[in-house]
């Protein structure tokens, strides 16, 4: 088979999730509760469960038991049959919704953020969907000519500008390719705030949730670990009895939670590799910007001192090369910085 060049000039999403302000230590508290639309249909419960700040939850179950009517309670949209959820101190939600009902199809991308921000120069929204993969041919659509994973980023865009600190999001991933998949994962691992995510994207799941809450008709179960952690604890308890066994193939159930066990520490520690390589990227990135500001910096203060007004301007000048001076310092350190971090990066992919 005939290998074929990667494409050039690949766009890519360059998004991020920022809280104005901070929560108290407790996000959320879930109390005895069960959810549905009719007392003597309930989906699930009784529900408990905390939600600490800083935290990222995931919530599983099969198709059904109501993972996104519990959103939706919790955020007062569908009054729970019984129990209560309450919000901590200074906690602010937002939610992304995967039927993107809260859009307009009336509106142009442009309008439909620019309704929600009527203070925001229009510059500074075009800036922000263009992080999303929407750009200058886009904004002037109407969101009803829009695909599934354009709505996706146009509805990210608006909660990114939220700014809240507690992100409540039905099926995040839907819709998106898969390089705005790892952004977004990246985005809500840097994020400086809470996350309560609903997904059935198990290497999303495995990447992001400090721990799952699982949900049944019977009520809800908390995993401490991510999916694989799970799925280990649901073959232990469903095979108790071969746990020493013996299988076809001649190796015990023992040998194959390790290899389970094996494989969910190496896909881990691929991902820990992934996260600290881009942070290297990150940390180039930056130092190489800043080595270009820091170079416009000192070219328009030597152009400056070029000027025939100031060749006998001896004070000024002197005041001018003290700051070519202290540009010069910083340039060193910048490019001490972009040094190391392009080698760190380097043995990283090694």
């Amino acid at each position: 088979m005939d290998r074929l060049k990667r494409p050039s000039g690949e766009q890519s999403a360059h998004f991020h999730f920022t809280a104005a302000k901070s929560s108290g230590n407790e996000v959320l508290k879930v109390r005895n509760a069960t959810i549905g639309y009719a007392p003597d249909e309930p989906m699930a419960g009784p529900i408990d469960f905390t939600v600490n700040k800083g935290e990222r939850i995931g919530i599983v179950g099969p198709n059904g038991v109501g993972k996104s009517t519990l959103l939706k309670s919790i955020l007062g949209r569908i009054p729970f049959l019984q129990g209560d959820a309450v919000l901590g101190a200074n906690v602010q939600p937002g939610y992304y919704d995967q039927d993107q009902a809260s859009l307009n199809p009336k509106n142009t991308v442009l309008e439909e953020v620019w309704q929600e921000h009527p203070t925001t120069p229009e510059k500074d929204i075009r800036s922000a969907l263009a992080a999303f993969l929407l750009g200058a041919g886009d904004v002037e659509k109407t969101v009803a000519s829009l695909s599934g994973g354009q709505k996706a980023r146009l509805l990210m865009t608006k909660l990114a500008m939220d700014h809240d600190n507690f992100l409540i999001l039905d099926e995040p991933t839907n819709h998106l390719d898969i390089n705005s998949k790892e952004v977004l994962e990246q985005a809500l691992e840097d994020f400086n705030g809470t996350v309560l995510f609903v997904s059935h994207d198990r290497y999303f799941i495995n990447s992001l949730a400090d721990r799952l809450v699982v949900l049944s008709p019977a009520g809800s179960e908390i995993v401490l670990g991510n999916w694989d952690y799970y799925q280990e604890k649901q073959q232990e308890a469903t095979n108790p009895e071969q746990a020493n066994n013996t299988g076809v193939f001649g190796t015990t159930t023992t040998q194959k939670q390790t290899t389970n066990s094996q494989g969910a520490a190496d896909y881990a520690a691929a991902k820990a590799d992934q996260k600290a390589q881009r942070k290297l990227q990150r940390r180039v990135d930056a130092a190489e910007k800043t080595i270009e500001d820091l170079e416009a910096q000192k070219q328009a203060i030597l152009d400056e001192m070029a000027l025939p007004e100031n060749a006998t301007a001896a004070v000024k000048l002197q005041d001018m090369q003290k700051d070519v001076d202290a540009i010069d310092a910083k340039l060193t350190d910048a490019e001490a910085e972009w040094e190391a971090a392009g080698i760190a990066l380097e043995d990283s992919e090694q």
